[in-house]
């Protein structure tokens, strides 16, 4: 039997803390989205195979949570809502279903955007990185070291990725550099173990 105990609960005032000034990081309108549509973010920390501690989020809408409250021992939830992503290093990392829904809900700002060609396209879906030569759209004003929305000329979104360099620099690269690393994608759930 394990020593630890897992917990499920509403965020406190750090936890929360670090979830806003990332969630700023990305675009100022996502907390107040959260806020006007009233979720309620729950955390659940538990023990991972490696002994150590997981800090998922959820994102829970108002009509949900009087049926959470419901439940006497919040440990025995694994999932509820739509999950938000996880905690590490005091930093929210976002999960594939969230990015999407603020993609769809155009809470992104579009400086933080990439559109990538067909073969763009592909090597995301594949967890590659992303070659200059893939950039169809690129803001002038992007920044090194940033989280970006992948998408494909469609306006579909394929995945997260994080820039390795600021425009001044993406001009100057060749078209084999890469300009992104692939965090997480749509392909993910097709290349895990089954």
């Amino acid at each position: 039997m394990p020593n630890f105990e897992e917990i499920f609960r509403k965020l406190n005032k750090n936890e929360k803390k670090i979830v806003k000034d990332s969630l700023h990081n990305i675009s100022d309108k996502i907390w107040e989205y959260f806020l006007e549509e009233q979720y309620e973010i729950y955390i659940k920390i538990s023990e991972s195979k490696k002994n150590k501690t997981s800090l998922e989020l959820f994102l829970v809408p108002q009509q949900l949570e009087p049926e959470v409250n419901k439940i006497k021992n919040l440990t025995t939830i694994d999932f509820t809502g739509i999950p938000l992503g996880f905690i590490k290093n005091k930093r929210l990392f976002l999960s594939l279903e969230t990015a999407e829904l603020l993609f769809n809900l155009h809470k992104i700002d579009p400086r933080i955007i990439l559109i990538l060609n067909e073969n763009g396209e592909k090597s995301v879906l594949y967890g590659n990185p992303i070659k200059k030569s893939m950039i169809l759209e690129i803001s002038s004003e992007v920044q090194a070291n940033r989280i970006v929305f992948l998408i494909n000329k469609n306006q579909e979104f394929l995945g997260l990725g994080l820039l390795k360099a600021n425009y001044e620099k993406y001009r100057k690269l060749k078209n084999n550099d890469n300009i992104a690393l692939n965090l997480v994608d749509k392909g993910s759930y097709l290349r895990r173990d089954q």
